[in-house]
């Protein structure tokens, strides 16, 4: 049986929201292997973040600028623009320029100094470095200390 119509002075109030609906705790996976951060991604999501990653055409500045991170997992070795970019692209978004930083890197623990540097000599906000590849359970733990509950 279809339900009755609605009078035509009836107008629809505001969504209702769950008291209890947490938002997201946003988490910007910037590295261009793209099959490590879609992992990453899902372990993430599946521990209560929201995780985005590099995909499509857009950039890794675009993305951050759109998503506005909470925490950023960052690869130091990528294609332009690389983590030393982002990391100065961070600095001069006035909003965001002390999200917190995990870098990450292949390269060797030389390259995570001289990025860690890099960051400290910028005032930035560095959580992490850590060598890939990374242990999940390390990276939501740092992400669960770093992002509101």
């Amino acid at each position: 049986m279809p339900a009755p119509p609605l009078p035509p002075s009836y107008k629809p109030g505001p969504p209702r929201t769950s008291v209890s609906a947490k938002p997201a705790r946003r988490v910007f996976i910037c590295d261009d292997d793209l099959d490590f951060a879609r992992e990453l991604a899902e372990g993430l999501a599946a521990n209560g973040f929201e995780a985005r990653t590099l995909a499509g055409n857009r950039s890794a500045t675009d993305i951050f600028d759109d998503f506005l991170p909470e925490v950023v997992l960052l690869d130091l070795y990528m294609p332009p623009p690389d983590g030393f970019e982002m990391i100065n692209h961070i600095r001069n978004t006035s909003d965001l320029k002390r999200v917190p930083l995990v870098l990450m890197s292949g390269a060797g623990t030389g390259i995570l100094e001289v990025a860690s540097r890099f960051c400290i000599a910028r005032n930035m906000s560095l959580a992490a470095a850590f060598q890939k590849q990374v242990n999940l359970e390390e990276m939501v733990r740092v992400c669960n200390i770093h992002v509101r509950p």
